[in-house]
């Protein structure tokens, strides 16, 4: 959704222009170059006064472009499923009571708790005085997805698209009315953007999903009527060997998911389920018992992975609750050179797999296929800078597999750092099952002895990275001082 940031993005992409003749404030077209692909990793929205601009541009791509383009979904596009039952009239008259906190988030407040709390701030006296629609929504918004600027982002979007008008001439109801017609009404913009998206993509040697592939959603597929709750046991699904078949699968499973929201939008009379369930549950380490390949993730302290991300994914206290409680999956970042994941993606193909869902730094945080024969490229940067208004400041990265064919190329990214020093780097060139350390830079996506990982060089310097949880670490070395730090083996 920053509509800004992505313009940025595509001025300095090989792959995509912007059409200026018919872009305007409120209308942003894009043009395919000859002989590329594009594919956009999901999470469309929340970060900026554009979700819907965007999203249309994407579906006007992905439309004239349809072999050429894949949209993928994130956690951000399925949740937002969520709005048709939970902000229905039949819901507004049950009991506050009645609606349960997030059952993945045991630290979050109830609704009750969060209406009494803006009660108070306003001076009324109880929950009920403001259960409104409004409130409703910006509860959602800041305590169950985690996305508290985005109420007044789309305020802010709707100015624009109403011929730039006031901000203050768009109300509290239109703001609610929007969110709820964008993702219910079959032309709305996050609508259409689910409608021709993709849980997983693959072209040539390279896998795209949102989330991680890992010892626990590789292969897995689940059944259609999983729910989106906290289940008392690990609910079945589906197993597929091959990595094309669960792809397909996967991408059926969305199919299926929106045909199910399409017939029944809205709360049964029990309120125990709802159309899309199977989707909500899809992006929901919980509901699938820590097998969500939307939001299962790579990546710690700015790097594809740490020793403490590791640690604690190997923990025996942790590991031993998994058969008994589905929430401790939630702070877990999946390990990138697992060999047994490896070995099931290289024997289909797959050279090297490509995400989002996790920020990673400043720049995409890569491992190197020299690990584990195939390249895992994490590119969330949206935690760039947190001292910038946006979380992104001067970062801008560039994610662009070049080569031959679909099935002989390099993985090349380039863009800006968060200090607006510009970096491009290529890694070697993957084909067949071979290496070849000709093209490229071997150095790049290594660990070092001392824990850093090199992610990226500048005209001068390796960009080097290490930290553990949010806790990030830069450090800049010469180019001919890093071999010295690279690992004996």
């Amino acid at each position: 959704g920053h509509l800004d940031y992505f313009e940025q993005f595509v001025a300095h992409s090989n792959v995509l222009d912007k059409v200026e003749e018919t872009s305007t404030s409120d209308r942003l077209d894009l043009r395919l170059r000859e002989g590329c692909f594009f594919v956009y990793g999901g999470d469309s929205v929340d970060k900026g006064p554009g979700d819907i601009r965007l999203c249309r541009a994407l579906v006007s791509l992905k439309k004239r472009y349809p072999d050429r383009v894949f949209l993928l979904v994130g956690n951000r596009d399925l949740n937002k499923l969520r709005f048709s039952a939970e902000l229905s009239n039949e819901d507004m008259e049950r009991s506050i009571d009645d609606i349960p906190a997030p059952h993945w988030d045991p630290n979050a407040p109830t609704l009750r708790a969060y209406l009494e709390e803006v009660a108070k701030t306003k001076g009324l006296a109880t929950a009920e005085d403001v259960n409104t629609r409004v409130e409703r929504l910006r509860y959602m918004l800041k305590h169950t997805l985690g996305c508290p600027d985005t109420f007044e982002f789309r305020r802010q979007e709707l100015a624009i698209l109403n011929g730039n008008c006031d901000v203050e001439a768009i109300s509290d109801d239109q703001v609610v009315e929007s969110f709820v017609h964008e993702v219910e009404h079959p032309e709305g913009s996050l609508r259409q953007y689910l409608e021709n998206a993709n849980v997983a993509a693959i072209v040539g040697n390279t896998l795209f999903v949102h989330g991680a592939v890992d010892a626990n959603t590789m292969k897995y597929v689940p059944r259609e009527d999983t729910r989106f709750e906290r289940p008392l046991s690990r609910p079945p699904g589906k197993i597929c060997d091959d990595v094309e078949d669960w792809v397909d699968a996967l991408n059926d499973y969305l199919k299926a998911g929106l045909r199910d929201y399409r017939s029944r939008p809205l709360w049964d009379e029990n309120r125990t389920t709802r159309g899309g369930e199977a989707l909500l549950a899809l992006q929901n380490r919980a509901a699938v018992w820590g097998r969500s390949i939307i939001s299962n993730c790579y990546g710690d302290g700015g790097c594809i992975t740490t020793d403490h991300a590791l640690q604690y994914l190997n923990d025996p206290d942790r590991s031993e609750l998994e058969e008994k409680d589905p929430l401790v999956f939630e702070n877990v970042s999946s390990n990138p050179r697992d060999p047994e994941v490896a070995a099931w993606l290289k024997d289909d193909g797959i050279r090297r797999v490509v995400v989002g869902h996790k920020p990673t730094g400043d720049c995409p945080a890569v491992l190197s296929a020299a690990y584990t024969g195939v390249e895992i490229v994490s590119g969330d940067t949206s935690y760039s800078d947190t001292s910038a208004d946006d979380n992104r400041g001067l970062a801008l990265p560039n994610i662009e597999i070049v080569g031959e064919s679909k099935a002989d190329n390099q993985l090349e990214i380039s863009g800006r750092l968060s200090d607006g020093r510009k970096y491009h780097s290529v890694f070697n060139r993957l084909h067949g099952d071979e290496i070849d350390e000709t093209v490229g830079d071997s150095n790049l996506g290594i660990e070092t002895r001392d824990g850093y990982w090199i992610k990226a060089h500048t005209s001068k310097h390796y960009r080097l990275c290490r930290g553990k949880g949010r806790e990030v670490e830069h450090n800049d070395v010469p180019k001919l001082s890093i071999a010295h730090m690279r690992p004996t083996s």
